[in-house]
């Protein structure tokens, strides 16, 4: 695979993998609390992240670095803690379809933040985006409680995406892992209060049913943990409004696995996940101008985990 597919296909994965989590994470809500979920997939997705990254270079110059607590807080602290509690006012389908909105905050994002030219095949790429949210809400489409707290999640989001993007040709940027992991700590630290205001009212619960504390453990360690690092190794490189446009395939991907798992049809919204996916093959796939990796943001070469031993 050439070197310029690399990103895409690791944004690609991780969108993949982002769209189990709506369904999970609604699993893990039936009998466990908001903080609990959002505390404890990052958590144990650290036991698995902190030693992959504790000895790569720059670890600890990164986790003190005012940007990577922006990112934390942006991409991890306002986004789950949205997200996980519009779950409680909405389906987990039409909490996917939400993500319809991704592309268009990010692209807006992009554009007032650093500037950022939009392509010609970009731009209708994000119309297919909005076309399909415009079929999802012609279709019986409330708005909910829910769906007004995953658009702020969406649009805190947004802003980490454009974040990851500046500046990360710098001489000095560490590598997908170390951000990843750096930021995963600094979001997870930022939840600790809200954890802590659910023990003082007495609201904390932790899932009380093997399918919840199972939901827990595959959002840790196949969703949160490999999705940090593929998302930011794809987003410092490609475009912010391209990484953004590959997320409308969340919501063909999170409707079709919410579907699978016993969430009844609705031929509207399936045709609105299917145009918004379409949008993301006509934007994404026609050969972008993809630009060099930039120095030290590498994924980590197969030698370089050899080196670091089996974890």
């Amino acid at each position: 695979m050439s070197t310029r597919w690399l990103p895409l296909a690791a944004i690609g994965l991780s969108v993949v993998l982002w769209s189990f989590a709506y369904v999970f994470s609604g699993w893990a809500l039936q009998t466990g609390s908001v903080a609990v979920l959002s505390v404890a997939r990052f958590a144990i997705a650290l036991v698995v992240l902190v030693p992959l990254a504790a000895r790569r270079p720059g670890f600890l110059r990164t986790l003190r670095a005012p940007r990577t607590i922006l990112l934390g807080l942006t991409g991890v602290t306002l986004y789950y803690s949205f997200a996980n509690i519009g779950l409680l006012f909405t389906t987990p389908g039409t909490a996917a379809l939400v993500v319809s909105l991704l592309p268009v905050l990010t692209a807006l994002a992009a554009v007032l933040m650093i500037r950022e030219r939009l392509t010609a095949r970009t731009m209708f790429g994000l119309a297919l985006a909005t076309v399909g949210v415009i079929l999802v809400a012609s279709s019986g489409f409330r708005l909910d409680l829910g769906v007004l707290l995953n658009v702020v999640a969406l649009a805190s989001y947004a802003i980490y995406t454009v974040l990851l993007r500046r500046n990360a040709g710098a001489a000095d940027a560490p590598d997908a892992i170390v951000l990843a992991t750096a930021t995963a700590i600094w979001g997870t630290v930022l939840l600790l209060p809200w954890l802590g205001w659910e023990a003082v009212t007495g609201s904390l619960a932790v899932p009380s049913d093997p399918r919840g504390l199972v939901a827990i453990l595959v959002l840790a360690l196949a969703v949160t943990a490999p999705t940090l690092v593929l998302f930011n190794y794809g987003a410092e490189r490609l475009p912010a409004t391209v990484s953004g446009v590959a997320t409308a395939a969340i919501p063909a991907f999170g409707y079709a696995f919410a579907l699978l798992l016993g969430e009844s049809l609705d031929p509207i919204k399936a045709i609105g996940g299917a145009v918004a996916l379409a949008g993301v093959l006509l934007a994404t796939l026609a050969t972008p101008d993809v630009e060099p990796s930039p120095p030290g943001s590498a994924l980590p070469e197969p030698a370089d985990l050899a080196a670091d031993g089996p974890h």
